[in-house]
């Protein structure tokens, strides 16, 4: 027997590692260095920066002014968009590799702890033990999979970072489910009600993640769900679970209705967060609350059903034991 843990893994470690790779750092360097200045999306971005800080979602609401074109423009003017957002995906890609070439030497700076509980211990008492139970077998496997395009989560869980350890993780090489920066960065919403409806098929198709991913047949969505239907606990890091990866956020409810042993840890910031946050109970459901309900209404779910899954999915508010710099 063995165990089987998968993180997921979002912007927040990038972020969290000093890179600026928001949407807003990138929308004002490429102001600053007037990456194509006819680009449509780009002046949509310029005169209403606030609506585009999720620029998936802000994407797929953009669209929708295809529909107020004549029939007969549409075709065109969707294919317009696809060169459109070409064009910003090709900066995007050149910007991250400024930043991710920013960090040097990343794991003498940053260590992962999975030593021990490293990765739980920020647990209460009873949810520790819960999570102790469902990875009592030996070895623990883990598997990453990454929503980033940069490869610095390959930097910071190098070899010499996951040696040694008690016990007995054994390390699968992150999935860049949405691609990297070398191949196919992937762009776009989670399902068709995101877009203008009036768009082709193939036209919407490019702009749906999974679809578009399932397109490459390269069998990266057969490997993360693999990763996750053999698991007994997510670890989610970083990530907004938000509604353009609701693909992903929707598979990982499905799963954890599947048994009844299974198990959610969301790794949550919060940059309100302060000492009588701590102390304070209520202020703790209040936020603990708020990210159950984040995911969980993903889904279509009565009441008494959700409330029963909160159990199962466990909040650690900052944590202080994952991605952080070394003394």
């Amino acid at each position: 027997m063995a165990a089987y843990v998968t993180f997921i893994i979002g912007n927040g470690l990038d972020l969290s590692l000093g890179l600026k790779t928001s949407y807003k750092d990138f929308y004002e360097y490429a102001q600053a260095q007037q990456w194509h200045p006819q680009n449509r999306i780009y002046t949509q971005i310029k005169e209403n920066p606030e609506t585009w800080s999720d620029f998936e979602l802000a994407l797929g609401t953009y669209t929708h002014y295809i529909q107020k074109l004549p029939e007969k423009d549409q075709a065109k003017e969707a294919n317009d968009l696809h060169e459109e957002l070409e064009e910003i995906r090709q900066d995007l890609a050149a910007y991250l590799r400024l930043q991710e070439g920013s960090v040097e030497n990343l794991p003498d700076k940053f260590s992962f702890s999975l030593a021990g509980d490293g990765f739980f211990d920020e647990l209460r008492v009873g949810q520790r033990e819960r999570i102790q139970s469902l990875l009592s077998a030996r070895p623990v496997h883990i598997d990453f999979i990454t929503l980033n395009y940069t490869k610095t989560l390959e930097k910071i869980i190098s070899d010499r970072t996951l040696t040694n350890n008690s016990w007995g993780f054994r390390f699968r090489a992150p999935l860049h489910i949405h691609g990297n920066l070398s191949q196919d960065l992937t762009l776009g919403l989670s399902e068709e009600s995101q877009l203008f409806s009036g768009m082709s098929t193939q036209e919407k198709d490019d702009l749906i993640k999974p679809t578009l991913i399932a397109s490459m047949y390269d069998g990266r969505l057969a490997v993360l769900q693999q990763a996750i239907n053999r698991s007994s606990l997510l670890v989610f890091f970083g990530t907004s679970i938000g509604e353009t990866d609701k693909y992903l956020w929707t598979y990982a409810i499905d799963w954890l209705l599947g048994h009844p042993a299974r198990h959610i840890i969301i790794h949550k910031y919060d940059r309100n967060y302060t000492e009588s946050t701590e102390l304070s109970s209520r202020k703790q459901k209040q936020f603990r609350n708020k990210v159950q309900n984040k995911l969980l209404d993903h889904v279509q779910l009565d009441e008494s059903l959700k409330e029963s899954l909160k159990e199962r999915i466990l909040v650690i508010h900052n944590t202080k034991r994952l991605f952080v710099p070394k003394d």
